[in-house]
Parts: C-alpha cells; structure tokens; sequence
C-alpha cells in the first residue's frame, strides 16, 4: 500500500510537503505516505442508507469529486509499518472531515463532531495529528479512519504521514502555522486595508476605493473559514456566506484595478459589476440545491474575468509611465497566475484535496501592491491639493492686497470727499445765514436813524450763528444731547439778558446712528431759529426745552422709536394761519424735513408750542445719555454751568 515504488514513493511526497509549502529534513526511512486504503462506502438518500462493498481507493479521497451531491459516510482502512518498535509513532493528516474518529488496532484515539456532521461541525480544513498507542510485539498498526461528509462541504481525506512522534510533530506545526496562523494573518491583512479604504470612502466618494475596501473585507470573510472548526454559523449559511464572498471579492477588485487605470467604463467593468450582486446567488443555489457544477462554473467565469482585466490592465501599463500602473500591472499578472494554477491543480491534479492554494499567499502581496498604489494616488492628491491651496493662498493674497489698495483710495476719496462737502456747507452756511445778515446790518448801520439796540441785536445773532457753524465742524457721533447743549450754552446768556427763565428737560437719548456733522448742525439751527423768533417777537418771561424719546405707536402710530424735541413759552401767542406763510416757518419745515422728521407749530395767547419729532434711523439700544461727560467738559471750560447737570458740549468758538 505505501512501499509500491520506492522512487515514485518520495517523489509524491516531496510533491505533498513542497504544495503545502513545508520545508523539512527527515531521515527517509522513518516516515511512510499512507497514498492507498481500503474503503467502505454508506450513502445518504431519500431512501435507507445503505453500504457499498469495500474497495482499494487512492488518496486523497474528495468527496464531493468522487460522490457528488449526496451526503453519507466513508471508513477507511490500512496498515502502518512500524520502523523502530521502540521510537512512539503518530500520524499526521492534512486534511479530513467534516466529521471523523480514528482508531487504531480498534481503539478509538481520536473523533470531532457528530455522524452524520452538525450543523456547526466541520474539521475539514484543519490539519490533524493523532499520537499511536506503544506496541512492542507488532510489526504494523491497522488503521481505521471514518469520516461523515455532506454534499457541497468539501469533505474528504488526504494522503497520510506515519512516523516517529520526533518526526511527525514538526510537520503538523508547520501546517498548523501555514494553514491557521497564514489564514489568520490574511484575513486580518485584509480587512484592515478593506476597512481603511472604506473609511477613505465614506470621505471622498470615489468608487475605487469602494471597489477595494468591499473586496478587501470579502476576502477576509472567506479566508476566515479555515480558522474555524466550529462554525459560528450553521450549514448551509456557514457555506453560503464564504463562498459568496470569495465570488464576489474577485470581481470587485478586478473592477477595481480597471479603476486604477481609468477603464471603469468599459463594457467589462460592468460585467464584473454584475458578477458581484449575482455572486451570492451563485453561492446560494451551489451550496443549498446543490448545484456543485455550478461553483465550477462561477470559478472558471472568475479566471476568464481575472485574464481579461490582466490584459486590459498590461496594455495600459505597458504604455503608460506611471509608476503605480505598473506596480499594479505586476501585482495582477502574479495574482491571476496564482488563480490559474489553483484551479488547474484543484480540477485535474491527484493531490487537489490537500492542496494549499496559492492565491491565499499571493492575495497577500497583492493587496499590498493595491494598498501601495492607493497611498501613492492618495499621496499625489494631497501635494496636487497642496499646489492647489498654495496657488489660491498667492491669488487670495494678490486680490486681498488689490482689494486693499483700492480700499485706500476708496478711503482717500471719502476723506477729499467728505473735505469738500464740508466746505461747500460752510460756504453755504456763510452766505446764506451769516452773510445775509451781515449784509442786513451794512444796510440798517447806513441809515442815518439806525437804533444802536438793534444793530447790536442783529450782531449777536450773527456771532452766535457763526460760532453755530463752526461748532458743527466736530462730529458729535449723531449725539442729540450734546447738540442741544450747544444751542443752550450758546443761547442761555441771551435768554437770561432778555428775561426768559429757560427751563430745561433733557431725557437720556440715543445716538442717531448716521448722522453726520451736516445733521447736527440742521437741527442746531433750526432751534437757533426758533429761539431767535422767541426772544424777538414772544415778549415771553418763561421757557421750557423737553426733549425725550417716545416708545413706537406713542407718536402719531409711529413705528419706531422716536426723539420728541418740543419748544414752549409763555409768550403773547400768535396766528399760525398767517405765520405759515411767511419765510422763517418755511425753513425750518425744510430742515426739518432734511432730517427725515416732522415740525408742528402750535399758538394761542400764553402758550406756543413747537415740536420737532426725529425717527430713529434703526432700531437701536437706548444709550446713555453723554450728558455728564459733555458737562464735565463744558464746566472745564465755563464754571456758570457746573450747576445745570444737563446734556452739554464742548464749545470750539468762544
């Protein structure tokens, strides 16, 4: 059974270890290949199992090759030479299952599952090592394994290895680390890299890195198989959820290697697209019909993709001279060679049972290879995004400083502009009132009856004008409180020498957010005005100023708030109906008009009332009234007004 031909012999098994990629040294004539057995049959059908006659049988025995899609039970028996009587032997097996027990000499040393096979059992991916019980009298040990396989579950029996414990034990390590640790390594290889590249996915949308990260982690879902014996799911979905996975994994990154190369439109690309959503189906009528020709059918599809991506992606490569192309171009003709091999060793070679693929190592390299080129495209993204925000950093900077300078002139030109419309005011300012006036009072000082008194009256209100005028050339910030004390501070000794006693009411009020100089001085002389009249035409003893704000609705259904400014005196009074007509009224109705507010003018006997209301040009927080502030300034200058504590103003002409 296992001495045929000596030569033949170790040929096989150098073939055996070199597939399983072990490298060992052993003295030759200490170790038997187990290659032939004696085999019992019992098949599972819709009828009564029942046993077939026993057969010699080469190994490995495949079941699902040599029994199809039927599901039963197969013992296995042979005989083991003992070389040296008193060296303890033991028996490695690559591969068996799904369910087995071993015995030897009729005693049972090893068993996993239950006959038939659990849902949740299946050894058959993990190799085995059963130590022999000592026996000094034997020549050969008979040996009896019985495995219980299920259709579609890859169940079996590969060549067995006898030998010395010493001999035998480095062996199953090694497979042990090939076939568990290697997988284990693979599988967290792989899902690392899938799951990093769907994190870049989630950031930046671009389909390549879906089309890794997706097959990336259904690789690791189907490497993952060999690291269990005891499935975490119960057949057939433990055989579904693999094998679905590793169907749809190869044409996704072959999709994503079209990707790379800018070939995703292609006729092909959407081909392996629909290959990978109809992967689970495929796995499905394979695993539960079971349609076995079927998953022979999905691999050679998969190889015949696998070329025709390699030769899309080569033809590019080989044209192009970018380094990551050609990097890739390598990584998918290794690759796709590996995959070639395995299916040929695993459909036409005697030793396809036991065989470990190598596309599980050569996926390795490849998904470094195509974890390399996605760093290599991320990295030039990232100095094309660097050049990118450099060159708008130097545009930003160059329009900002264009921005800046015209900034400037914009502000140089409201400075000259502002300067100008200061000095037409004053030139108008100057014409119209202080130099009509003046001109009044050349005429009434040429009359030969002309009244000291009056032409002395007359030049008081022409100095306190002009010092009106002057005083409007510093901005007071649309301070209406400091405004009126200026009228006040300008006007009060005038008032007293003709007998008035002013009294004076000004509430905290608002800034009137937009004024300029030009609006103060509107409303200054609109008041000059009208304390001119007062004391010239009212023969008044008393006076009063009020000024506040009224809340909106409170002012004639105002919307907003308004500053109220009224004027009263206890003066002879006057008619209104003849009054507005005449020339003063009308200016100030204009100024008052000017400042966007409403002038009213009410006169009986005893009382004349004039109101001057300003709506606030926004809504706007009540400021505190500037008054205390304008007084300290103004009691620095002239102490007689220490005492008022009202809204006051620093004079600029004396």
């Amino acid at each position: 059974m296992g001495r045929q031909n000596e030569a033949l012999r170790w040929r096989l098994i150098a073939l055996v270890f070199a597939v399983l990629g072990f490298s060992w040294s052993v003295s030759a004539h200490a170790l038997t290949l187990i290659e032939e057995a004696e085999l019992t049959l019992t098949l599972h059908g819709q009828a009564r199992a029942h046993a077939e006659k026993p057969q010699t049988v080469t190994l490995p025995f495949h079941w699902d090759q040599r029994q199809g899609a039927v599901d039963g039970e197969a013992r296995f028996t042979f005989e083991v030479p003992v070389a040296q009587a008193d060296a303890p032997m033991a028996l490695f097996v690559p591969r068996l299952g799904n369910s087995f027990r071993v015995s030897v000499d009729d005693q049972e040393l090893a068993r996993f599952g239950a006959f038939p096979p659990g849902p949740y059992d299946d050894a058959s991916f993990a190799p085995q090592y059963v130590e022999l019980p000592a026996s000094r009298s034997a020549s050969s040990r008979r040996v009896e394994v019985t495995i219980a396989a299920q259709a579609a579950r890859q169940g079996g029996l590969s060549p067995i290895v006898a030998g010395t414990v010493e001999e035998i034990r480095p062996l199953h390590e090694r497979a042990e680390f090939w076939h568990i640790s290697g997988g284990r390594f693979i599988a967290i290889v792989s899902g690392v890299l899938g799951a990093l590249s769907l994190l870049v996915w989630l950031r930046q949308r671009e389909s390549i890195y879906l089309y890794y990260g997706l097959g990336e982690l259904l690789w690791s879902v189907q490497t993952a198989r060999v690291l269990f014996t005891h499935a975490p799911l119960p057949w057939p979905w433990w055989g579904v959820l693999p094998l679905a996975a590793f169907q749809a994994a190869i044409p996704l990154l072959c999709r994503f290697a079209l990707a790379v190369v800018g070939r995703d439109d292609t006729r092909l690309a959407r081909f392996l697209g629909a290959m990978a959503w109809l992967a689970p189906v495929a796995a499905a009528l394979g695993i539960m019909v079971p349609w076995l020709w079927l998953t022979s059918l999905w691999q050679g599809l998969n190889l015949v993709v696998g070329l025709a991506m390699m030769v899309t992606v080569l033809r590019v490569a080989l044209r192009s001279s970018v380094l990551e192309h050609r990097v890739l171009g390598l990584a998918v003709v290794l690759v796709v060679l590996a995959g070639a091999r395995d299916m040929w060793v695993m459909r036409y070679s005697p030793q396809a049972y036991d065989v470990v693929p190598w596309i599980r190592f050569a996926w390795v390299g490849f998904a470094i290879s195509l974890a390399w080129v996605i760093a290599e495209r991320m990295r030039k993204d990232a100095r094309a995004m660097a050049q990118m925000n450099a060159s708008l950093e130097a545009e930003l900077a160059k329009r900002n400083a264009a921005l800046e300078a015209a900034f400037t002139r914009e502000r140089e030109g409201e400075k000259a502009r502002g300067a100008l419309e200061e000095r037409q005011r004053v030139m108008q300012d100057l014409h119209d009132g202080l130099g009509a006036q003046l001109v009044g009072l050349l005429r009434m000082a040429q009359q030969p009856g002309a009244a000291r008194d009056d032409v002395a009256l007359h030049l008081r209100d022409a100095v306190d004008q002009l010092k009106l005028t002057v005083d409007a050339m510093h901005d007071g910030d649309g301070d209406v409180a400091s405004a009126l004390g200026a009228v006040r501070y300008r006007l009060g000794p005038r008032l007293q020498a003709a007998g008035i006693d002013l009294r004076w009411d000004v509430s905290p009020l608002p800034a009137m957010t937009g004024w300029s100089v030009r609006e103060s001085h509107q409303m200054q002389m609109l008041l000059f005005e009208a304390f001119s009249n007062l004391m010239t035409h009212s023969a008044a003893t008393q006076a009063s100023l009020i000024a506040r704000v009224l809340p909106p609705g409170g002012a004639d259904g105002a919307e907003g708030e308004v500053i109220e400014i009224e004027l009263c005196d206890n003066g002879r009074g006057f008619d209104t109906s003849g009054v507005l007509r005449g020339r003063g009224l009308a200016n100030m109705r204009a100024r008052a008009a000017a400042l966007g507010g409403m002038l009213m003018l009410k006169s009986r006997p005893g009382e004349t009332r004039l109101r001057l209301r300003l709506p606030m040009p926004v809504p706007a927080a009540v400021a505190g009234s500037t008054s205390n502030e304008a007084m300290t300034r103004l009691s620095e200058a002239n102490p007689e007004l220490q005492a008022s504590g009202q809204a006051g103003w620093r004079p600029a002409l004396r």
